[in-house]
């Protein structure tokens, strides 16, 4: 026998991305995307390789670019029938 999908997972869920690259177009509840309900987080094996060792009593990098940063931080990846237990329903979504 299977258990019925909860409804209150990622891909009926307001905050998530989906990455329509990875979706199987024959299974709607299958796919990968990211969780946006908090921002990006800096992912430290990124960040360490950009950043040079600072001078002693130096706190910022000035070479140190937006760009960079962006490109170090990430939304977490999650498949669609994960849930975080911060579920909000997505717009149009009835809960079951």
């Amino acid at each position: 026998m299977t258990r019925p999908l909860p409804s209150e997972r990622c891909n009926r869920c307001r905050f998530w991305s989906e990455e329509m690259a990875h979706r199987d177009p024959s299974d709607d509840d299958f796919g990968f995307g990211w969780c946006r309900r908090r921002p990006p987080v800096l992912i430290e094996t990124i960040v360490k390789p950009l950043l040079p060792a600072l001078r002693y009593g130096q706190q910022t990098d000035e070479d140190m670019s937006a760009l960079d940063l962006v490109s170090a931080s990430k939304h977490p990846a999650t498949h669609s029938l994960d849930w975080c237990g911060e579920y909000e329903p997505a717009r149009g979504e009835v809960p079951l």
